[in-house]
């Protein structure tokens, strides 16, 4: 890429237009610079484990409280490491977007004060009050405001400093689910570059050191609603006290609510993942429960489902639970449109996973004398456009009448639960579901979310919290005399 000052022009200062990208139709931000902005999306992830600490080694990190959260973000109560991490976070842009004031205040061009303005203008369709609009396009538009500054000082050695900071990636993360942002953030950016305009120093300074305080007070409050969406609505204390429980895609969605909850009741949880959210998911159960280890492992191979097995043994020395959670419909759209390799991509990714999983637990029951597999098959064993992950997840339900009954004389139960349509936060890492092209492929979509409502009696989607109290009843003692049983959890649609 070239240098920063390389991307301005040498007579105006302004940033040159070749490639630019495009902000409210208007070509304000080179490409050259975008693709810097652009690496900062994956410079920055939680730090939730300590140096040096392995996927199955997560780190112990003192339990914390939620604070009590006002208006404008935290007030009082302990605060986790992750909000310390933020505030400095933000310290630190403050500081280096006081740097860039003092080198242009005054010294920018009637054009790149346009520029400035005009991406400014940008963040505000997407807060209404104090409430986020899109979140999503609000981090995209607020790093262009912010990165702007720091572009036009053609300094170097502080565009290096602040893009080392990895702000947009810290908050692409933490604000994807966000709903709250401080009333004044957009505003601030207005009133920023207004004193620009008037050469105001002083008013500028004062309004660059509020807007970082607000900033962290918004990422605060982000943080607070996400730990208290963590925490499992429903409760059986000691219900798996003393268990070893094995849950697999456990960095996200049903997987991961079940996860916690188990650990909220007394399990030690082994959270298997391809994603390294695992390891977040984990540390957090380390820091409030009874213990829990990440294996990160491909559970489309026999290889990657043994391994999972083979670090659960090693970690706490047997295995009274699996949890077969990996799979989901990656495409939908009519049969006759599926190639062969997409149907094989769906029956890699909602049957094989299970079956490798149930093949590598059941020699450690067996020889225990004990155990329950629960399996996650689907409602959409009868649904439209997902024929392929229909056939794997029917396949699920055959794997799990047979093997109850092929294992309950070794004392293990095999059950399943198939889940309707559910709500969830959006994925952190994508199944892989094309984008739909055209308006006939958004008709096949929505083709299939209007089925799965109209075939639900409730007619709405289940919670996250609604599909794991099913997996943990199935799983637990309390259900100790239902073995080869599929539970729909769809709001009376049967599948």
């Amino acid at each position: 890429a070239a240098e920063p000052s390389a991307l301005l022009d040498a007579d105006t200062g302004v940033l040159e237009p070749g490639a630019a990208r495009s902000i409210a139709g208007q070509e304000v931000f080179p490409g050259s610079a975008a693709a810097a902005v652009a690496d900062v999306d994956v410079a920055a992830e939680s730090v939730a484990t300590q140096p040096g600490t392995t996927a199955d080694e997560p780190a112990s990190i003192a339990p914390a409280e939620v604070p009590t959260v006002g208006s404008e973000g935290y007030e009082i109560g302990e605060e986790h490491p992750e909000i310390h991490e933020s505030d400095a976070l933000f310290e630190a842009r403050a500081a280096l977007e006081l740097g860039a004031l003092e080198l242009m205040i005054g010294r920018m061009t009637s054009q790149q004060l346009a520029g400035y303005r005009l991406l400014a203008e940008a963040t505000v369709p997407y807060v209404d009050g104090d409430r986020f609009v899109d979140s999503a396009e609000y981090t995209a538009t607020n790093a262009a405001f912010h990165d702007y500054l720091f572009h036009v000082t053609g300094n170097t050695h502080l565009l290096e400093a602040y893009t080392a900071l990895g702000v947009k990636g810290r908050m692409s993360e933490v604000l994807r689910t966000a709903t709250w942002c401080h009333p004044l953030c957009t505003q601030d950016h207005l009133d920023i570059v207004a004193a620009f305009e008037a050469g105001d120093r002083d008013t500028a300074r004062a309004l660059i050191s509020a807007h970082g305080e607000r900033s962290k007070q918004t990422m605060r409050r982000a943080m607070a609603d996400e730990l208290a969406a963590r925490k499992p609505r429903f409760v059986t204390p000691g219900r798996f006290a003393g268990k070893v429980v094995v849950v697999t895609g456990a960095g996200q969605g049903i997987g991961e609510a079940t996860a916690r909850r188990i650990s909220a009741e007394g399990g030690r949880v082994v959270v298997a993942d391809r994603s390294e959210y695992a390891r977040t998911v984990a540390s957090d159960l380390s820091a409030s429960g009874p213990g829990a280890i990440a294996v990160n492992a491909d559970l489309e191979s026999y290889a990657g489902a043994a391994e999972v097995i083979d670090r659960a043994l090693a970690a706490y020395g047997r295995v009274d639970v699996l949890v077969n959670n990996v799979g989901g419909a990656i495409n939908f759209k009519p049969f006759t449109e599926f190639t062969d390799e997409e149907i094989r991509a769906e029956v890699d990714r909602s049957l094989m996973t299970t079956l490798y999983a149930c093949r590598a637990v059941l020699p450690t029951m067996v020889e225990r004398g004990g155990g329950v597999i629960v399996n996650v098959s689907s409602a959409a064993t009868r649904g439209i456009h997902r024929i392929p992950y229909s056939a794997a997840k029917g396949g699920v339900n055959a794997i799990t009448a047979s093997l109850a009954m092929e294992y309950a004389p070794a004392g293990v139960r095999v059950v399943a639960t198939a889940p309707g349509g559910t709500d969830a936060p959006p994925r952190r890492v994508s199944r892989g579901t094309p984008v739909p092209a055209d308006d006939t492929q958004r008709e096949w979509f929505q083709a299939h979310i209007d089925q799965t409502l109209d075939a639900s009696l409730m007619n709405r989607y289940g919670t996250l919290d609604e599909q794991a109290a099913a997996i943990c009843f199935l799983a637990s003692d309390e259900a100790s005399y239902i073995t080869g049983s599929v539970l729909p959890v769809a709001g009376g649609d049967q599948g």
